[in-house]
Parts: C-alpha cells; structure tokens; sequence
C-alpha cells in the first residue's frame, strides 16, 4: 500500500511496482500529496497503464530499433517510415530518453521542418510516423505520447485549407480520359500507352494493379485484379492489392474488344525482370510493358507522358539535364493531335523571342553546332537551320544531308487537357462515374476494392441486373466520349482509335 516519509522539511512517496520492487518519488510539500501521488502509481497499475520511471530513460533510437522489426506492413510502407525515421527525425530526438520528449518541442520541430526544406504535408507526415511509434511506447515506457496533437489547438483556417485542398484532387470526365490517353499513346508512339489508361480509367483499378495484368486476368465480360507490382528501390515486388482488395471487375462490351484487338496485335511480353527471392518480381508475362520490355516506372511516366499530355508542357528538370518548363510543340499538318516535336523554349514578356528552325528534319543527336551525317554517320558541324555541311571522310568528299532545308511545320502548342491529372485520378473519375451513373454503392464498393461497413455490408448484395446496368452505362460513357472526340476531328494519329472513330 502507498505511503508517505518524511525527508528533511519535504515528503516523499513510496509504493510497490508491478515487479515488487519498491519506488519513490520526493518533493512534495505536503503528506497527503505524497499519498495520493502513491495511490494514483497503484491505480495504474491495476489498470495496467502504469509507466516505470526508469523504462522512460530508453532513447528513441533505441525503441525504434525495438519497434520497427516487429512492424507487419507492407514494404512500400516500410520503406516510407524507414526514410521518415531516418532523415527527419532521429537526427532531431533520436538521442533523448523518451520521458524527455515534450509536446511543445515536437510541435516546434514540425513547424521547422516545414518552413525549411520540406512541404508542410512532408512535417505533418512526419509527425504522424513519431505519434505512431511512440503510441506504441504507451504506457510500458512513457504513460502519455507526447507527440499526440491537441484537437482545437491547429490553425482552423489551414486546416480547412488542407481538406479543401484534399478535395480538389484532379479527376477526368470519359472525353478527357479518351484525350489523355490519346496523347500520351501520340508521346510514347506506341498503342499499348492508350489502352492500358482507357483500361485503368473504365475500370478503377489502381496503377500496380493495372502493371500486374496477366493474359489470364482478362475474360470476355470480366477482368480479375488479384496482384500489383509496385516500384521500390528500383525493383519491382509483386504482392496481393492494397488492404487485399482481391476482386473481379465488369467491363463494357467496347473495353473487352479493345482489349482482345490488342492482344492479337501485340502479344504479351515477360519482362526482364530476374529476382530470385520473393516477393520481388522474378520475370513473367504481362500483357503492359513498355516498349523495351520492362515494367512502366511511375515516376518517370508521370513526367514524360502524363504532366505533358495532361498539363500541356514538359515540366521543368533540375540538376544535370537541367531544363526549364516548355510548351508541348506539335506538327498539325497530320492527323489529330499532331505529331510530337522536340521542345523548344517558350517566348518571355520582354525577352527577344527565337522561333525554332529546321523543324521540318530528323533530329540530329549532338552537342550544340553538331550534329551525325545521316549519309555517312559521322559526327560534323551543323547549320543553323539544322543541315550537315559537306565534308571529307576518310579523304573522300561527302555531300552531307544532300537534302534542302525542309519547310518549317505547321507548328502548334497543346492546350492543357487537366492540369494535375494522374492516373490515380483516372481512379477518381471512375468513382465519379459511378455516382453519377447512379450504380449502387455496393456494386461500387466491390468494384473501387473497398469494404461496406456495418451490417449494410453483410446484408447487401450485387445482383446480376446490377452488373448488366453497369456495363450498359460505361458503355454509353465511351460512345458518348467518342461521338464528342469526332467532333474534334474525324481522324488522329493514334492507329487503334483512328479506326474507331471510323466505325463510329
């Protein structure tokens, strides 16, 4: 039983742990606050929420190597917390005892974090990786997380900024994803780039599950979504959907043969790919890949294909290949929407403006001035406008290009489709779609992965009626899309949808 002894002109308390060791805690003016500060020890231990002071003493480094072996998550997670811990926040607590760690502190750290170098989603992540491995400090080590944030005491106002901000995530409507996916087949110059997003869009599925596609995935009325492979420390791993979401999806009639015409023109391909311990990809058949055999990297094909085709212009690079932002140029003589030029650095208020010459050519690879002879491929000097000059190989004379400068193209820019736009928010659309549609919720549910809660999700059911309904309105999104896509202009560039806009 806790009790109170005198030391000196103060009081201090005693009690017993959960081991039987006995504890103290000195400096209290009074004896009845000695006593009571020993029962609230005896209290949590009863129920079970009692802290050892010395347990306190622990650093963060020390839990964290404790507590990030036992996690079970999945590896891009543990990946994600791996770098958060690592860079943002050991260096900052990882040497103090976990008792030590005040709410104040951390909530100062976080604001720092974002008025340096990082964004202010970047700080609140990072916050959130430190409550969730202190929560599980609580109450062995310390008997309150104190990296725990206090509702009421955030700003309201970014609060409600960041949530507006949350909602404003870029969708497509079916024309747009039509046009996106357009362009982005026009970029690549491959067929495979327009129906894997007209797949992704008219079906919901997320991006790894969309490079997880098998040939036995795909059936005459239904697609099976049992994998993905996502990307991480330039491996790809192969592993069961996001919260094991396994599902079958319907798909319109038009989706079914567009699929079935492009596995008779481009039969599937394995992919490189060579691990030898799962769940790494140790190389199969899949029907997406791109046009060198390997899987899609989704970073690289956000900022080659999408940003240009969804944006309107190539994003700005950084670091050796440093490049500033420039408009998407096109040859508009051919077909809708026009045949990609190289970029070329977009006019400045006040600047004098130099259009761009030779368009009309092949491109010649080389550093400024110089160019490869197409006639005898050796590297020489170049035009201005881009031709070889004449010039001697080996002794003998060569005429260079032997070609006159071509007229300059019908040049045009690309207006932006969806600023923003990604292929998560194909995902958005459909979600969209659905609604709009009017599709019960729990046929969306089963479709989008996700689970129906409370007892609507036990007693609810997908009838085939449901299914029928579903199918019928995304098949008149897509003729809708493509009726409207026509009117735009009755040919394009891209082979597989220039024959649809034929038979439409």
């Amino acid at each position: 039983m806790a009790y109170a002894e005198k030391r000196g002109n103060l009081w201090r308390a005693r009690w017993r742990a959960p081991d039987g060791t006995l504890e103290s805690k000195p400096g209290f003016q009074e004896r009845g606050d000695a006593e009571n500060y020993g029962r609230d020890q005896e209290a949590y231990i009863r129920n079970n929420t009692y802290s050892d002071p010395r347990a306190g003493l622990i650093t963060l480094t020390e839990w964290v190597n404790k507590w990030f072996p036992s996690l079970d998550l999945e590896l891009n997670t543990l990946s994600t917390y791996r770098y958060t811990i690592e860079v943002l926040i050991l260096p900052a607590f990882g040497h103090r005892g976990l008792a030590s760690l005040e709410t104040e502190e951390i909530a100062v750290w976080e604001k720092e974090l974002a008025a340096h170098r990082y964004t202010r989603r970047t700080a609140r992540e990072a916050r959130s990786t430190l409550i969730t491995l202190l929560n599980d400090a609580v109450p062995r080590y310390i008997q309150a997380n104190p990296a725990a944030r206090r509702r009421g005491k955030g700003r309201k106002g970014q609060r409600r900024i960041e949530k507006a901000e949350k909602a404003e995530r870029a969708w497509a409507t079916p024309l747009e994803a039509l046009l996106l996916a357009e362009r982005c087949s026009v970029i690549s110059g491959s067929s495979t780039d327009f129906v894997m997003l007209i797949s992704v869009a008219y079906t919901g599925m997320r991006w790894s599950e969309a490079m997880a596609i098998a040939p036995a995935c795909i059936h005459d009325e239904t697609w099976d979504l049992a994998w993905k492979l996502y990307e991480l420390d330039s491996r790809f791993y192969r592993g069961r959907p996001k919260d094991g979401s396994i599902r079958t999806v319907d798909v319109p009639p038009f989706l079914a043969d567009l699929a079935a015409g492009y596995l008779r023109d481009v039969p599937p391909r394995r992919c490189p790919c060579r691990n030898a311990e799962p769940p790494w990809c140790p190389g199969a058949v899949y029907i997406f890949l791109g046009q060198r055999g390997g899987h899609f990297r989704r970073g690289n094909y956000a900022t080659r294909m999408v940003r240009p085709a969804a944006d309107g212009w190539y994003p700005a690079r950084t670091g050796r290949f440093a490049r500033q932002a420039a408009p998407v140029l096109v040859d508009a003589s051919g077909a809708f929407p026009g045949a990609i030029l190289p970029p070329w650095p977009p006019a400045v208020p006040g600047q004098p403006f130099a259009p761009p010459v030779g368009r009309g050519i092949p491109r010649l690879a080389g550093k400024d001035g110089s160019g490869r002879c197409p006639a005898c491929r050796q590297m020489t000097l170049l035009r201005l406008n881009g031709c070889v000059i004449s010039h001697k190989v080996q002794g003998e004379h060569c005429p260079g290009s032997g070609e006159e400068p071509a007229e300059p193209p019908a040049l045009a820019s690309w207006l932006p489709l969806r600023p923003g736009l990604t292929p998560h928010g194909l995902r958005h659309g459909h979600q969209t779609w659905l609604d709009d549609l009017g599709i019960r919720y729990v046929l969306q549910s089963e479709r989008m992965g996700h689970e129906v809660p409370g007892m609507r999700g036990v007693y609810a059911h997908v009838t085939p009626a449901m299914r029928a309904d579903l199918r019928d309105g995304l098949q008149g999104l897509w003729e809708t899309s493509l009726r409207d896509r026509r009117q735009l202009a009755e040919r394009s560039a891209v082979p597989v949808l220039d024959g649809l806009l034929r038979s439409c």
